[in-house]
């Protein structure tokens, strides 16, 4: 697409004037109002203003990334389709990205496109969007926010990193509303959904960490999740209690073999921290507390055979083990608020990939914490 840019060109930008290979069809248009309003109708847009792709812009954030625009960085065998590097300039600009975001968008593409994820679990009937989770030093260099509000506005780099990933699954991968994304309802997630984790107030180790990336690397954890569900426990500093909230908060998931991203307030990883809880120990509790009987499920819905004697009390877990929880650390320190994000309804169909942005070698990482994908009974 060319259009008339009156700005003055950045150094980034001249640079890659020279830039060539790119191969996106290009359309003629007067200005960048006309290129918005182009895109809107066309179908191109997720319903709000975007920024125009022109040829200049496009090169500089293909440029940032020192990769050839063509290369493929995932596939979408579904539809036929493949992710490039120039295709993913085009969706970051059009997002309103920054060219230094596009190394942390190139490895959740990757991640994206990984079997494991099952990229289809975003567009099922159900209320699903890529959670992005980006934790280490990037964080910080990116300007991420990992505090107050942090599933909410206000913060560039979370704003457009997310709404990217949204743009790319509606453009280069088909997932239009309506037409291949059939979500009864949606959430808001599926304009953006990026967080990152908070470093200044996590007491172990981070995320990626915990799934095989070197802990001084940062990377982004992708997780087919449906929207917050919050837990609030500020009157008691006891792991205990706290425990038991967030556990009660993870019992309206579909107990179908998924994960579980737990986000764990300040405030409840630090009462966590001082009892001497590591977060396996975190990890373990939850799964311990969050189950319901088979006669519950049966009496709320949720299971369609026939009931059994003992159904009272034989209980199902939430998640398969207590890997399959993830924790992160993250939100405003003044209150007693932890957050749980369950995944899709088919679940044990999609697990959450963590992939590292420094060191090639590392950053190929997909865990699959469980080789027995469907929730416990006991």
């Amino acid at each position: 697409m060319t259009s008339h840019d009156t700005g003055t060109a950045t150094h980034a930008e001249a640079a890659a004037l020279s830039f060539s290979g790119l191969s996106s069809s290009r359309i003629e248009v007067a200005d960048e109002g006309t290129a918005a309003e182009l895109f809107l109708q066309r179908g191109w847009t997720d319903g709000l203003p975007i920024v125009a792709p022109t040829p200049e812009r496009v090169a500089a954030y293909v440029a940032a990334v020192g990769r050839e625009p063509g290369e493929v960085l995932g596939e979408v065998p579904e539809q036929n389709r493949s992710i490039t590097v120039e295709k993913l300039a085009v969706n970051a600009v059009m997002a309103g990205c920054r060219p230094e975001y596009m190394s942390l968008l190139v490895a959740t593409v990757r991640a994206l496109s990984r079997k494991p994820f099952n990229l289809h679990s975003t567009t099922v009937s159900g209320a699903t969007a890529p959670l992005l989770v980006v934790s280490g030093p990037v964080v910080a260099k990116v300007g991420l926010n990992s505090g107050f509000s942090v599933f909410g506005p206000g913060h560039h780099a979370n704003a457009t990193i997310g709404r990217a990933v949204r743009l790319l699954l509606q453009n280069v991968c088909g997932g239009l509303p309506g037409v291949i994304d059939k979500a009864t309802f949606g959430h808001p997630g599926k304009f953006s959904y990026c967080i990152a984790e908070s470093q200044t107030h996590n007491p172990w180790d981070a995320l990626h960490a915990d799934r095989g990336v070197p802990s001084d690397s940062s990377a982004v954890t992708v997780f087919s999740g449906e929207a917050p569900i919050f837990a609030r426990n500020d009157w008691s500093d006891q792991p205990e209690p706290i425990l038991a909230t967030i556990a009660d908060a993870m019992l309206p998931s579909h107990f179908t073999g998924g994960g579980v991203v737990v986000v764990l307030g300040p405030l409840h990883a630090a009462a966590m921290a001082r009892a001497g809880l590591l977060k396996a120990d975190v990890r373990q509790g939850l799964f311990e507390r969050a189950r319901r009987s088979l006669s519950e499920l049966r009496r709320a819905g949720r299971l369609a055979d026939e009931p059994e004697p003992g159904d009272d009390t034989t209980y199902r877990t939430v998640v398969p083990t207590p890997d399959d929880i993830l924790v992160v650390v993250a939100g405003g320190h003044l209150y007693g608020y932890s957050a749980v994000v369950p995944s899709w309804v088919g679940g044990h169909e999609s697990m959450a990939v963590t992939e590292g942005l420094d060191d090639e070698e590392s950053a190929r990482c997909v865990l699959e914490p469980s080789a027995q994908r469907q929730p416990e009974m006991s």
